[in-house]
């Protein structure tokens, strides 16, 4: 399964499932972060440094906001 959100820069950003409750985004070849789902149903969001950047109720919601992490922490002169 491969899916995009439905942020500013979604049709950059590429999220697969490569296993049961587990997503992984990439940006042109590098890592966007990655989505665990936990038992209860929430969505833990961690980032391209794979630090943690909260919890979510949907997977769209922590989609849009790793993506917006990502553009937004990209050092002066990156293109991505």
């Amino acid at each position: 399964m491969s899916q995009e959100s439905n942020g500013d820069h979604d049709d950059d950003v590429r999220w697969s499932q490569v296993e049961d409750a587990f997503f992984v985004g990439s940006h042109r070849g590098n890592f966007v972060g990655y989505i665990d789902q936990t038992s209860d149903g929430t969505f833990r969001k961690f980032d391209e440094m794979s630090q943690p950047r909260g919890e979510a109720r949907t997977l769209e919601r922590s989609m849009t906001c790793l993506n917006d992490l990502y553009f937004a922490t990209a050092p002066a002169g990156d293109d991505r």
